[in-house]
């Protein structure tokens, strides 16, 4: 069961920013849950984001961060359907399905821990959430 968080700041939602060569290593672990994604027709879309701390006199050897990305799916009518991410200490893929009640009431998401080796698991669990024959 998912854990509901009555109030979040830009760091929860967004996640700590990373090294680009973790961003770089996450985009790929996502872009293999993608192809999975694409033989069951589900759609996606990756989100990255770029991150830079600047300070008033920066440092031109400062690293670049990034925000870890986030793959988010949507159905056909433009609902979110799950959102994807990469566990920053395990490596495993965080997957939030949305959930909907009765008079489509939002409800809590549901969190599924996928281990990093099974991405196929994703799109079978993105598939039957967003209600396609996988």
């Amino acid at each position: 069961m998912g854990v509901t968080h009555t109030t979040a700041s830009a760091d929860y939602l967004l996640g700590e920013p990373i090294p680009e060569e973790q961003a770089a290593a996450q985009n790929a672990a996502l872009d293999r849950v993608l192809e999975h994604l694409t033989a069951v027709s589900v759609h996606a879309q990756l989100i990255k984001r770029l991150v830079l701390r600047c300070e008033t006199k920066p440092d031109p050897f400062a690293e670049t961060l990034w925000y870890p990305p986030q793959l988010i799916i949507y159905a056909d009518a433009g609902w979110k359907v799950a959102t994807i991410s990469i566990g920053p200490r395990s490596g495993s893929y965080m997957v939030e399905l949305a959930r909907v009640g009765p008079e489509n009431e939002p409800q809590a998401n549901r969190v599924e821990v996928v281990p990093a080796c099974l991405p196929s698991r994703i799109a079978r669990l993105v598939a039957q959430n967003a209600g396609v024959a996988a």
